[in-house]
């Protein structure tokens, strides 16, 4: 599934959602619903590592990609992430190119990395993967670092440098934070750091990501060049489409 999703990412735009629920048939319909990859929040979701290897098993079931988002630059979490099969991690608060080498280290195995071996784990059949293969595979599984601060937007090109990720990821929700106008994702100063993040990212070939909770606003992303593209969480939609029924209904 890994390597078909590198593949969807290069060609163009790839449509995904954030997960955070508990329950893994929600991920599977999700893959069954049509979407590219689906982003297991272990950052601001419930999920510890016994559910997420449930969920990763259903994303497989569902045909879809499971990329975990970490609760943030460590090392161990990474990798244990990485453990249980997911196709790929995303690191959240990168605000630094020391951070985004770390975030590198702790995803790769020698002689891109430093992350932990342990070859009997699920991601590897539980050791019935063919040690070679094993390591070369995991090598492969998409990286994404998030930017989301205006630190970490000072240190963008020296970000972009760093060799070892696929997908630079922007919270536009955190960054809106960072520039003192919390939630307020679609002012002119949010908008306008967006762009530039963009603009470096493309300048060097770096695959662009961002989220957003409005369907015009993912048009938007999409038009303009974001290969991987976060639209709402899957809790919320399922809210939202409650509460439209409920209009449709009983008026």
């Amino acid at each position: 599934m890994t390597a078909v999703f590198n593949s969807k990412l290069k060609a163009g735009a790839c449509l995904g959602l954030f997960s955070k629920t508990m329950d893994s048939a929600f991920v599977e319909a999700a893959g069954l619903g049509g979407m590219d990859f689906i982003i297991l929040d272990q950052e601001h979701g419930p999920s510890g590592l016994e559910t997420l290897q449930h969920h990763v098993r259903a994303a497989k079931l569902g045909g879809i990609a499971s990329i975990v988002r970490v609760s943030g630059v460590d090392a161990h979490a990474i990798g244990s992430a990485l453990d249980s099969g997911a196709d790929g991690v995303q690191v959240p608060n990168i605000n630094s190119a020391e951070q985004a080498r770390q975030a590198v280290e702790g995803a790769r195995f020698h002689p891109m990395g430093k992350r932990g071996v342990c070859r009997f784990v699920r991601a590897a059949g539980y050791g019935t993967t063919a040690k070679d293969a094993y390591f070369s595979d995991a090598n492969e599984k998409t990286l994404v670092l998030q930017v989301e601060g205006i630190e970490g937007v000072r240190n963008m090109d020296a970000i972009l440098d760093v060799e070892g990720f696929d997908v630079l990821f922007v919270g536009p929700y955190d960054l809106s934070q960072s520039v003192g106008l919390p939630g307020q994702v679609d002012a002119p100063e949010v908008l306008a750091l967006i762009e530039e993040i963009a603009a470096k990212a493309s300048a060097k070939g770096v695959l662009l990501g961002a989220f957003s909770d409005q369907v015009p606003r993912s048009k938007d992303l999409m038009a303009a060049g974001f290969n991987y593209i976060a639209h709402s969480v899957d809790v919320n939609i399922f809210a939202e489409a409650c509460h439209r029924m409920r209009g449709d209904i009983c008026g």
